[in-house]
Parts: C-alpha cells; structure tokens; sequence
C-alpha cells in the first residue's frame, strides 16, 4: 500500500449562533468536543490544523489555527483554507461539534485514501474525494479530499454557489457506505456522525454519554 500523509482539519470557523455559545468548547464528559475530536483524528493523521477565524479562542489546543480567506461562506471557506495551508496532498476534515468520533473513524477514512494509491480506473484520473454516508445522506463534513479539488472549490465561493453538493458533483467522489462504517467503528452510523446545532443536541449527547459511561 503507498503511503500518503494526510492533514487532519477540524472546522470551527461557524458562529454558533443555535447554540448560543461555541459549542466546540462545550464539554462531553471530561473533554471539551474539540478535544475529542481531535485526539481522535490525531490517529490517522500527520498533523491538525484547526480552521477557525476566532484564533484566541483555540491557542490552547497547540494546533495551528488557519482563517478563511472567503470570510462567512460557510463550511466550504473553512475547507478551502485548510487545502492552501496544508503540505500533504490529502486532508481529512471533521466539524468541530461532533461529540462521538472515534479513532477507527478516522482509520476508515485514512485505510480508503491510502487504498491502491487512491486510484480509479485507468483513464479516469485520481479520487478527489472520500466521504461516508450515513442513511442515504453524504457526510462531507467528516470527509478526506485532495488538493485536486481545490479549483472547482474556489470556482464555486467565487460565484456565490456554496451548498456542499454543488461542489461534490463536480469531482470524483468514492462513497463509503454505512455498513462499512459501522462494521469498522463498532458503532450505528447515527451516532458516529452526530453532531450538535442546539442546545438541545448537546443535552441529547450529555446523555448518551452518560449511558454509554454506565454501560461500560
């Protein structure tokens, strides 16, 4: 298998505005969320970036913090940045508010980058793209991509077009399907990508968390 480095980016460049406070500082347990997910991504990755705009509020963490260069264009800004800034060809990136992301996760996503040098038939060039499904829907914000993909993203900020499927229709995508992901992670596809907009979404993940903690 060829070996390929990988840039791990966790995307916390959002305002949080249904939270009503940054929810990747909010704690799950004994770890912030951030944290959390990126002592998980920290195992298939060489290094993590965090895209983020608010630098203070993430300089206790030690990972180098990379602001948009689109400011308020969404979770699409937040990847393009993190293509120019990182030095490996491939980064994987995961939001900020995802409260039950695990190692073996990453490992997945990491295990199909690296796969027959991530290529497709001949002819047909290089996956750009590798995103999990979850219930029929694309995950794109736990995700790896390639820094091939970078000109169709910023064709898409530059002429306004920022709904993530916009921008995966354009390129070569490899799906991972959901019982591959809980085969791999042990887990219902439902929790490994939850994530939390509401502060009704952190209450639901306080409790899971406790009932995973009692069960153990």
């Amino acid at each position: 298998m060829l070996e390929i480095e990988i840039t791990g980016v966790v995307l916390a460049g959002g305002r949080s505005s249904r939270m009503g406070e940054n929810k990747a500082l909010l704690a799950i347990g004994r770890e912030k969320v951030l944290e959390t997910v990126i002592s998980a991504m920290s195992a298939a990755v060489q290094n993590v970036l965090i895209a983020a705009n608010d630098r203070d509020a993430y300089l206790e963490f030690g990972c180098e913090i990379v602001p948009d260069r689109y400011v308020g264009m969404g979770p699409l800004s937040g990847i393009h940045a993190a293509l120019h800034a990182a030095d490996t060809p491939w980064i994987i990136v995961a939001a900020c508010d995802m409260p039950f992301v695990t190692p073996e996760l990453f490992r997945l996503l990491q295990t199909k980058v690296l796969e027959d040098a991530v290529t497709l038939p001949a002819g047909q060039g290089k996956w750009q793209a590798v995103i999990p499904m979850e219930k029929g829907r694309v995950q794109p914000l736990l995700a790896a991509y390639h820094i091939s993909s970078l000109p169709a993203l910023e064709e898409s900020l530059n002429t306004g077009r920022l709904r993530m499927t916009d921008w995966l229709e354009r390129l070569q995508v490899r799906y991972i399907a959901e019982e591959e992901v809980a085969q791999a992670t042990g887990m219902d596809a439902g929790q490994a990508f939850f994530n939390m907009n509401s502060p009704e979404d952190y209450t639901q993940a306080i409790r899971k968390q406790m009932e995973e903690e009692e069960g153990r």
